[in-house]
């Protein structure tokens, strides 16, 4: 086994956690009526829009991570060897996820999934009520409640028939980066409008329009604004739904991982023989963090310490790693049965 085969595995399971969570946004948006959504912004209520857009139990993803997990267990299990000596003690080499531990992190995992999406819409709605009334450079920007509602849930496209470009599934610095991003193509400062240019998920398709502006020191034609920021909350939503299912997929499989071996130390394996390394790709993308982690040799329920964090395996937020350690990572463990 090596980093490769590792890899190919987490990699097959994130097309369909990417779509699962993507689902779970335009089910959401699909069921809220706009007229619902202004009124609710009428009267600045904030729980009431959390409990309306609220993706919900998202079953379809915590159930693609549940089979991650099992997956990686799983996958493991089937590559350790055994030695003579120690298959009495082991029995039969099969995994068990009806054991508590087992059972524990897949609910942990799930709720874990459920209060950050709840987080994270709350906080995208709060972005949006707040720059219903915002000065920008000189100028007052205003948004009526019907427009913060679109801004919310996204305009129906006329190829599609489905609400996009809204912020409803977005994280709330992503939802903030929306938002700001209307005020620059709204506030007619050659300067804001500049700013624009500079964000890297924008639609270059565009950047003519906005350039024209530019030179004429004028805003950004309305229509045009709705149709420019609507596609970089496109953008910036693809981008979250791909880190969101790298790094569940990455977390969960290497959880398995993981688990089959601490199966092993309760059946009868001595903790002390199941040593892990950390292994990375060994190329350019490797963060300067985890090329330090390279190498580095623990005790099965040890932690690996690297980047002023602890992490159990590459992925693992469990011990409070953030997005920093874990999203995008492409490390994983490499396990040993010494004799």
């Amino acid at each position: 086994m090596n980093v490769a085969e590792v890899l190919q595995q987490v990699e097959s399971l994130e097309p369909g956690m990417q779509k699962a969570y993507l689902d779970s946004i335009r089910s959401t948006i699909s069921a809220a009526t706009l007229a619902e959504v202004e009124r609710l912004l009428s009267q600045n209520d904030e729980d009431g829009l959390v409990a309306l857009l609220s993706l919900g139990a998202m079953a379809l993803l915590a159930e693609l991570v549940r089979s991650a997990y099992i997956g990686g267990a799983r996958f493991e299990f089937a590559a350790i060897f055994i030695p003579a000596a120690d298959r009495p003690i082991v029995g039969r080499k099969e995994f068990d996820v009806a054991l508590q531990p087992a059972a524990n992190w897949i609910q942990q995992q799930t709720q874990s999934l459920r209060s950050t999406a709840s987080a994270e819409v709350r906080e995208a709605i709060r972005a949006v009520m707040g720059s219903r009334r915002v000065i920008v450079g000189a100028k007052e920007i205003v948004r009526t409640d019907r427009q913060a509602a679109l801004d919310l849930v996204g305009r129906v496209s006329s190829q599609t028939g489905q609400r996009v470009g809204g912020v409803v599934g977005l994280p709330g610095n992503m939802a903030q980066y929306v938002v700001n991003a209307r005020s620059q193509l709204l506030s007619g400062d050659p300067v804001l409008l500049k700013q624009y240019l500079g964000r890297s998920k924008r639609d270059r398709r565009y950047d003519k329009i906005v350039q024209r502006a530019i030179d004429a020191a004028k805003p950004v034609a309305q229509a045009d604004v709705e149709k420019i920021a609507g596609r970089y909350s496109e953008r910036l939503l693809k981008y979250h739904a791909e880190v969101i299912a790298q790094t569940n997929a990455h977390e969960s499989f290497s959880a398995g991982r993981e688990r089959a071996w601490e199966q092993l130390v309760e059946q009868g394996i001595d903790r002390n023989r199941v040593e892990k390394e950390w292994r990375t790709r060994r190329d350019e993308k490797v963060r300067k963090s985890h090329a330090e982690l390279n190498g580095q040799r623990v005790i099965l329920g040890q932690a690996f310490s690297g980047g002023g964090a602890l992490l159990k395996f590459p992925g693992d937020m469990s011990l409070g790693a953030g997005y920093d350690m874990t999203a995008n990572c492409r490390c994983i463990c490499i396990y040993q049965l010494k004799r």
